[in-house]
């Protein structure tokens, strides 16, 4: 295969953002165009080389037409959209029926939410609605991660500053062990994401900003495992909708097709959602410092567009190195 197809295939590929089976059909109808187009141009008297870039050049720019079949070719089935919507749906009625100090039950669905997130992403090839699942299966190392780094600073500072650890030696060093194996685990299955797409996972870390505050609100109000936490329910039916209000998003972005307006769509509700929730905390919080947990929140959720640009650079040198060789249809998968 001429190096002109090859590397304009490999450019569609990392940027189409489809289900795989959805790429490999489109790549393969696409090359088989170029390569009829190719050799018309060379039956008019055009050498190979001459044929395959001016095939490719009437094509088109490898990013107008991945976004073009991104915006045919995206819009999710209802089924899916359903099934994405789900996981909201459960945490906003945990928090409506004032159901999650309710330890026990809490760990059954995120048991439950966790094993349908495992099956789905084994096959290697994971439908569009196990992003949302999969936002909340990674939340729990994430969150335990946070919680316990705040526990080693403050039993850090505790030794430093009176010569005695504030709780078990062991407890201690299971602690230390314990995060970076969590940090791992999220970091390796956050890239598995972005290598796919950066979109989907900013909507898988969608309901992190408000897990984060809640739970850092609970711990400064004495912890998740403090006999007050049941108490701390006045912003329980604020949460309630800020789940639902998820679940809306969830549903319009995976019914739409353009990325500006997925992007657009994320950013607005973040902001919109973060205000409500700093709203809604029985403290009173600064203009500025809603502000801050603002920009902090998109910043976050829009961060992995940055990694995903990174991997691209590295991407397309390898393409240009290996330019002999054959066209990627799944890009995301054959990559490390």
């Amino acid at each position: 295969m001429a190096a002109e197809l090859t590397n304009y295939l490999h450019s569609l590929a990392r940027r189409l953002h489809l289900e795989p089976g959805e790429e490999q059909d489109i790549l393969l109808e696409l090359e088989g165009h170029l390569e009829d187009k190719a050799a018309e141009l060379e039956s008019q008297g055009l050498d190979r080389q001459a044929a395959y870039q001016l095939a490719v050049q009437e094509m088109g720019a490898a990013d107008r037409v991945a976004n073009g079949m991104y915006n045919v070719h995206s819009p999710s089935v209802w089924r899916d959209v359903i099934l994405a919507t789900l996981p909201h749906f459960l945490l906003a009625s945990l928090f409506a029926l004032h159901l999650w100090s309710h330890y026990f039950l809490v760990t059954l669905v995120v048991i439950g939410i966790a094993v349908v997130t495992w099956k789905n992403w084994r096959a290697g090839n994971p439908s569009r609605w196990s992003y949302s699942w999969m936002g909340y299966s990674l939340a729990a190392p994430t969150l335990s991660w946070l919680l316990a780094l705040i526990t080693l600073s403050y039993g850090g500072w505790t030794l430093v500053t009176t010569g005695q650890l504030p709780f078990n030696v062991v407890l201690f060093f299971l602690m230390v062990g314990y995060v970076p194996f969590s940090m791992w685990i999220v970091f390796r299955v956050a890239r598995k994401v972005m290598r796919r797409d950066w979109l989907l996972a900013s909507l898988t870390a969608l309901p992190f900003p408000f897990l984060t505050s809640w739970v850092l609100f609970l711990d400064w109000q004495g912890g998740l495992w403090s006999g007050g936490a049941k108490g701390e329910q006045s912003s329980d039916t604020s949460l309630a909708f800020i789940f639902l209000a998820l679940a809306v998003t969830t549903a319009v972005f995976l019914k739409i097709g353009p990325r500006l307006i997925k992007i657009g769509l994320l950013t607005l509700t973040t902001a919109i959602l973060v205000t409500i929730s700093a709203v809604s905390l029985p403290v009173s919080l600064s203009v500025v410092a809603v502000l801050m947990m603002i920009v902090a929140s998109v910043v976050f959720l829009l961060s992995p567009a940055v990694v995903e640009s990174k991997l691209n650079q590295r991407y397309s040198q390898q393409a240009e190195m290996e330019s002999g060789g054959e066209v990627v249809t799944h890009w995301f998968n054959t990559t490390t």
